[in-house]
């Protein structure tokens, strides 16, 4: 297993990475933007620019065997509650068969690494209540649920 820093070489592994984790977590249409509603230029651009904002957004690819099996998607805040700099993990997929194998229990631990070398104070993320899977993964390494609401509205372009 290999993890790293997305590369502008990743764009079209990114892209379909992120298609099938769209199509994985699409439960509520009326919530989430359709994965289809968004064109591979549109997809590029956000890749592209979150690719040039690595102060802000670092996106980590997963690799098994030379294939990219997943991707991870992060994002730098400052909190005043964990008095510096927080990672969020705004996305961690991997493929439907590539579960199971200890993968995103590695990809995890990377990115706890990463944030503990680059100063980061607090590693968070948020996960669904539609998604039991990832409840029981997350708790099982350790990480404590918080009951919160999570509000968002959308722009249009």
């Amino acid at each position: 297993m290999n993890i790293r820093l997305c590369n502008i070489n990743d764009k079209e592994n990114w892209i379909r990475l992120n298609r099938a984790f769209m199509a994985y977590e699409l439960s509520d249409e009326e919530f989430w933007n359709s994965a289809d509603a968004i064109s591979d230029e549109q997809f590029g651009a956000v890749f592209e620019e979150a690719l040039n904002s690595s102060e802000l957004i670092t996106m980590m690819i997963i690799e098994e065997e030379k294939e990219t099996v997943g991707f991870a998607n992060l994002m730098t805040i400052f909190s005043v509650w964990a008095h510096g700099k927080a990672l969020i993990l705004d996305d961690l997929f991997l493929l439907e068969g590539c579960r199971g194998k200890g993968l995103g229990r590695k990809a995890l631990e990377y990115i706890e690494n990463y944030a503990k070398e680059n100063g980061y104070k607090r590693l968070q993320f948020q996960s669904e209540f539609s998604n039991p899977a990832a409840y029981d993964f997350y708790t099982k390494l350790g990480y404590k649920s918080e009951d919160m609401h999570f509000f968002v509205r959308y722009f249009s372009s």
